[in-house]
């Protein structure tokens, strides 16, 4: 029997056949789009959708992979001038997870040419895909959101339709129901605005963004972190950020931060999400954030909660001064500042804090320290002022290796991250090669066992040898020990005759 007779026998039995050999049938299945046709003539579309459902689960399964295989070959527009539409929406409300997915699977294929698109968007199935956004299938309503950003934002033609009276009346209802699924809109909504200055107005002009917004003055504390994060997504450009500052949001935010009461675990877990939300602006690459520094005194904020006795809000403020040092840009703001200190009193916290927030503090200056893989003299010198504030016992190198050698796994690898960091710097070759005890430890395999400490030694010791400068800055013989290691790899052990060899 060949494959396609094994799946006629299934189309024609569907309850008798061994899904095994459906499967293993379906595997070697190779159907053109006119064979597909020839094929599919003696079924009749709704007898063969008739299946889903009406057998037990696993015929329902059987018939999806076989309808997937079969409709392989055709597009989206093949697939809708078959008048098989209908069947889109009925498959997208379908009871059973598979037969959604295979609808969707079909559904995607529109994305690949704009005639389908405009095909889709005008059709009654539209809507119908926006309302499955409320769906209470995880896996459904995600991938009903991912395949809406694609659509939607393919064309004028399909943001127009997104933003029609009937589209709009859809996301309205959606929003005003469960919290989980009024969030699933609006993230399909900020990730429409980021697509282009057009969709970012019809976005604004719709009410759509006033919606989020108005969010933030929620009683409900999830709603309003919840929006707190959508808005972070908006404001990835000039023109979302020009949005907030018009509105007054940047505002209204700074003003919960000054509130004076981080007892009040509600309002701690809000300002939480405000100094990331600060944190996601600087890192916009669009936005000068010197100048919503000077607008907004964000740094003033940092370092007021750096100070705070509530450990979550000092952590927070801890890792928001690495996000900002970790560009250029950021690193230099930081140095600059004078009132606050902010980088000041950062490294005074790091040299008397301990446990969490002494391994925050150094997840931070790996940040800072690895501002660029390449820097300029400028970053570099500054980097190497944060290190030297450091301090250690008898350097911050040393004292980074006892880290490696002696502490909790966090921390080593922590503190394998800065040495690598030092080690994009030239002061840093400079003080890693000086050091003949950096050096025994560093090429000395039996100083480290496990697998990622293993990787970091690796990368530190290639990030030293890779280095333009490397000849310039590192000894001959050291340079030539370097070598060896990484022609070795990371993971090499030496055999045992070697080693007697080697002792002998």
């Amino acid at each position: 029997m060949t494959d396609i007779d094994t799946v006629k026998d299934f189309l024609r039995s569907p309850g008798k056949i061994d899904h095994a050999d459906l499967i293993n049938a379906l595997e070697l299945m190779n159907l053109s789009l006119d064979g597909l046709k020839l094929f599919l003539q003696p079924y009749q579309f709704p007898e063969f959708f008739a299946l889903f459902g009406t057998y037990e689960d696993a015929v329902t399964s059987a018939a999806c992979k076989v309808l997937n295989k079969l409709l392989q070959p055709m597009s989206y527009v093949d697939i809708n001038s078959s008048g098989l539409q209908e069947y889109l929406i009925l498959g997208l409300q379908h009871e059973f997870p598979e037969v959604r997915i295979l609808t969707l699977n079909q559904i995607e294929k529109c994305q690949y040419s704009e005639e389908a698109i405009q095909d889709l968007v005008k059709s009654p199935l539209f809507p119908v895909m926006l309302e499955c956004l409320g769906s209470d299938d995880i896996p459904t309503s995600t991938r009903i959101l991912e395949i809406l950003v694609k659509i939607i934002t393919a064309s004028s033609y399909s943001l127009q339709a997104f933003f029609d009276p009937e589209s709009i009346a859809v996301l309205d209802k959606l929003s005003k129901g469960d919290g989980v699924v009024k969030f699933r809109v609006f993230d399909l909504i900020a990730r429409i605005s980021l697509s282009s200055p057009e969709a970012f107005q019809l976005c604004e002009s719709s009410g759509s963004l006033e919606a989020i917004t108005s969010e933030l003055k929620s009683d409900d504390l999830l709603i309003k972190l919840n929006a707190i994060e959508t808005l972070s997504k908006i404001i990835q450009s000039q023109i979302g950020y020009s949005f907030f500052e018009k509105a007054g949001i940047l505002q209204f935010l700074i003003d919960i931060l000054s509130k004076d009461d981080d007892l009040d675990i509600t309002l701690v877990l809000v300002k939480c999400a405000v100094l990331k939300f600060f944190g996601k602006l600087c890192e916009v690459e669009e936005i000068e954030f010197s100048e919503v520094e000077g607008k907004f005194k964000i740094l003033r904020q940092i370092d007021a909660h750096l100070l705070s006795d509530n450990m979550d809000l000092k952590i927070t403020s801890i890792h928001i001064i690495g996000v900002i040092g970790h560009k250029e840009r950021g690193l230099k703001l930081l140095y600059s500042s004078a009132s606050p200190n902010l980088l000041g009193d950062f490294m005074d916290l790091y040299h008397s804090s301990s446990s969490d927030v002494k391994l925050a503090c150094l997840q931070t200056i790996s940040c800072l320290l690895g501002v660029s893989e390449r820097p300029t003299q400028e970053l570099s010198d500054i980097s190497e002022q944060i290190y030297r504030q450091m301090g250690g016992n008898p350097t911050p190198i040393m004292s980074l290796v006892s880290n490696v050698k002696h502490g909790i796994e966090e921390l080593r690898m922590c503190s394998f991250a800065i040495l690598q960091k030092v080690a994009l710097h030239p002061w840093g070759k400079t003080e890693m090669t000086n050091s003949h005890e950096f050096i025994d430890y560093i090429i000395d395999r039996s100083t480290e066992s496990t697998y990622k400490g293993k990787e970091w030694k690796f990368a530190i010791i290639q990030t030293l040898y890779e280095s333009p400068d490397a000849e310039t800055l590192i000894a001959p013989n050291i340079l030539e020990k370097f070598r060896q290691y990484l022609h070795e790899g990371p993971f090499y052990v030496k055999s045992k005759t070697a080693v007697a060899l080697g002792n002998a």
